[in-house]
This record gives C-alpha cells, sequence and structure tokens, in this order.
C-alpha cells in the first residue's frame, strides 16, 4: 500500500512540474517554403537606436540573440551576411501588465442552526485578482527573396525575477522549443 501511495504521488509530482515547464508557444506558417533546405541565415539586429547615449541591446534581447545562434547553428546553418542569407530572423520582445480576475462560488451558507433569529440560506462567493507581468517572444522567418514571412511563433510566459542562470535557461528553452515547430527542422 506504501509503495502505491509514493508511485502515486511521484506521477502527480511529474505531470504537476512537467505542466509547468512546457513553453506556452503558438506557431504559423505557409506551406509553400522549403524550410529544409535552409542553410543561410542573418539575424536582423532588435533594435540599432541608443539609449541614454549607449548603442546596442538590451541584457535580455543580448541573452535572446545568442539563444537565436545557437539553435541555428546547432541545426548546421550558418550566419552571413543579409545579402547573402536564405532566411532572414526577426525577433521582438515585450512585456505587458496583466490583471486576471476570478470569480467563484466557493460554498453554501445555512444560517439558523444555533441561532433561532437568523433563518437562510445563500451562497460565498470568492473573488481572485491577480496582477502580473507577461512577457513575450515573437520570432519571424522571413524569405529575403520575397520579403514576406513564412514562419512565426509567438512565445508567452509570466515574468519573475529570476537570475542571470534562469534567465538563459529560459531563453534558449522557448527559442528550441519555438524553433522545433518549424516544418523540418
Amino acid at each position: 500500500m506504501k509503495r502505491l501511495t509514493n508511485g502515486l504521488l511521484l506521477l502527480i509530482c511529474i505531470v504537476l512540474f512537467g505542466c509547468a515547464s512546457t513553453p506556452n508557444i503558438e506557431s504559423d506558417y505557409t506551406d509553400e517554403f522549403n524550410f529544409v533546405a535552409i542553410k543561410t541565415y542573418y539575424l536582423i539586429p532588435a533594435n540599432g537606436e541608443t539609449y541614454e547615449g549607449q548603442a546596442g541591446t538590451s541584457l535580455d534581447e543580448q541573452r535572446l540573440e545568442d539563444a537565436i545562434n545557437n539553435a541555428l547553428q546547432m541545426r548546421g546553418m550558418t550566419a552571413v551576411a543579409r545579402d547573402e542569407a536564405e532566411i532572414l530572423v526577426s525577433y521582438h520582445l515585450t512585456s505587458k501588465d496583466r490583471t486576471r480576475i476570478r470569480s467563484y462560488h466557493n460554498n453554501f451558507n445555512y444560517y439558523g442552526r444555533y441561532h433561532r433569529r437568523h433563518w437562510g440560506a445563500g451562497w460565498g462567493n470568492d473573488i481572485d485578482v491577480d496582477q502580473f507581468t507577461e512577457g513575450q517572444l515573437l520570432i519571424d522567418l522571413v524569405d529575403p527573396n520575397e520579403n514576406r514571412v513564412v514562419f512565426r511563433s509567438i512565445g508567452k510566459k509570466r515574468v519573475r525575477k529570476s537570475t542571470v542562470d534562469e534567465k538563459v535557461e529560459s531563453a534558449n528553452l522557448y527559442v528550441q522549443t519555438m524553433f522545433a515547430d518549424v516544418p523540418g527542422w
């Protein structure tokens, strides 16, 4: 009996942790493009503008660029100049404040059990308000010959405080999962 209980507990933990670590990804692509033949790419810089006198990208954007380059190079692709690339890779990183409100009935109240003057019944209501920041990563693969998007993947995640290693791991996980949806990759 103890073995069955431990096994059931282990199964529940695996299911819960498995669901928690799966990235929330939506992808779409055109059937007309041959993704298998791609050997070279060009990563379009996220932003060439300056902020506070410094040119460049944010730390999160740098992590994403590293993750994208690593993922594509692991697939045997080579980074080249824009005019030599067979595919252009573009990404956008945004965040948005969100509020989730849930209302549900959770119990039935019966009055009058101990106090004869107060008879009645009613439902109890609970309202949960959850405010959080949601990050969104969008990756486009663009056909440079026709200048049109041939693949788009969007990943969403609740943004929490995390260490540098967790940020790098999350960027790699999302990019790998998004590119796994490309046909033939």
